[in-house]
């Protein structure tokens, strides 16, 4: 058997989506202008595939997101997603052989790091990928806790149409893009393929309710929530909501939006996820204990290329480090690195300097933004101190006000 790996032409898109989707365990029947936003949503450059005699048996590729970095810097992060591998060629070899690849040519696009949701979280350590957004689900009863502590909300909740969402929400994304390390830009494209499913519903499901939170004017967040009867007619009204997006600029926006989201009559389960690590949530409840908090993984970075991605961003407390990045996928990419920053800036340059501390990249990753303290990694065995304090100085480094997000599934 010999598998051919590479991207996909335009006539082999249908293909390509048939394959996607066999992989996650559905049947690709898209409307033709699902069709039509599934082309240039993830076009062919953006993809890597694993052919065995024309059949398309693995599929991955990566969108050209732009993510900000602590500081506020927008850096270009490869947003790797559709990574399958065909039942009929499982434990080949076919994940390895298109991972190398698709890594090269977005590093060769000039996107220094990547980044991705992981389906199985055992596979991606091995490609030097580490936990860098770690994220929580909720689940709250709301029949027993209510908003008792908040900040000054001057805005008001509104309802919205699915045409004034597609307007909208785009806005209040963008704002939450500029307010959060971590959250990717959305295209227009993306914001279409999203709006397809607005009137979808399945499984005793509503469809989507969409509201905004607007101050002068202005659209600082959005909620998209459904919500499903569990109770029978006649017997005390119980159902459950399910938010699936609760995006916020502002400590104002995030305290309006879950404070609708709780009195919602007759739905007494709240249920989210991709809320970030550090939300406030907790602190704003009469009783935290009807909150049931499910922390996860979340999203997955991988650095690229080590010294632009470290010059991109701003340091909490000035410093110089030694840093031995250890790569053993691609090991061209790892080396000895000096990085001297602080809260004005970075420079990070490879160097023959002994090493302060020796960490391999997908520590190196889930650190980048903040998600993860070195000292815990140390503490695990996935990074050694050579200085002593080089740890605890790295710490301070890499800290951030404010715990990355990302609340966009790709």
């Amino acid at each position: 058997m010999t598998i051919e790996y590479r991207q996909i032409t335009a006539a082999e898109h249908r293909s390509f989506g048939v394959a996607i989707e066999r992989g996650f365990g559905g049947h690709y029947s898209p409307s033709q202008e699902q069709y039509r936003l599934d082309r240039l949503t993830l076009t062919p450059e953006m993809s890597m595939c694993a052919f065995d005699g024309g059949e398309i048996v693995g599929t991955s590729g990566a969108h050209p997101f732009e993510t900000a970095v602590p500081g506020g810097a927008i850096i270009k992060n490869a947003g790797v997603t559709a990574v399958t591998v065909a039942t009929t060629h499982r434990r080949q070899g076919l994940l390895n052989g298109m991972m190398k690849p698709l890594l090269r040519q977005e590093r060769d696009k000039g996107q220094p790091v990547a980044s991705l949701w992981a389906s199985e979280s055992i596979i991606y350590g091995r490609y030097g990928y580490g936990i860098s957004i770690p994220h929580e689900n909720f689940l709250i009863d709301t029949r027993k806790t209510k908003i008792k502590n908040s900040p000054e909300i001057s805005g008001r909740i509104r309802f919205v149409n699915p045409d004034e969402a597609r307007k909208l929400f785009p806005v209040a994304w963008e704002a939450a893009v500029n307010s959060h390390v971590g959250v990717p830009r959305r295209n227009d494209h993306h914001w279409d393929r999203w709006a397809t499913g607005l009137n979808e519903s399945g499984d005793g499901w509503s469809k989507p309710f969409l509201i905004v939170y607007e101050e002068d004017g202005k659209v600082l967040g959005y909620a998209n929530y459904l919500v499903k009867e569990l109770h029978v007619f006649g017997e005390h009204a119980h159902g459950m909501i399910n938010a699936d997006d609760v995006i916020h600029s502002s400590a104002a926006s995030h305290a309006a939006l879950w404070n609708h989201l709780l009195n919602v009559d007759l739905y007494d389960t709240l249920n989210t996820w991709r809320s970030p690590s550090d939300d406030s949530l907790p602190w704003m409840l009469e009783d935290q204990r009807q909150l049931e908090r499910k922390p996860y993984d979340g999203v997955w970075y991988r650095l690229m290329d080590v010294a632009e991605a470290l010059s991109t961003r701003t340091y909490l407390a000035e410093g110089s480090l030694v840093l031995e990045v250890e790569d053993s996928f691609i090991p061209e990419w790892g080396g000895r690195f000096e990085l001297t920053g602080g809260p004005d800036g970075a420079r990070c340059v490879p160097t023959t300097k002994a090493a302060d501390i020796t960490l391999p990249t997908a520590s190196l990753a889930a650190i980048f933004l903040g998600g993860a303290k070195l000292g815990d990694l140390a503490r695990a065995g996935r990074a050694e101190e050579n200085t002593d304090g080089s740890i605890a100085l790295a710490d301070a480094m890499f800290a951030t006000v404010r715990a990355p997000w990302c609340p966009m599934m790709f």
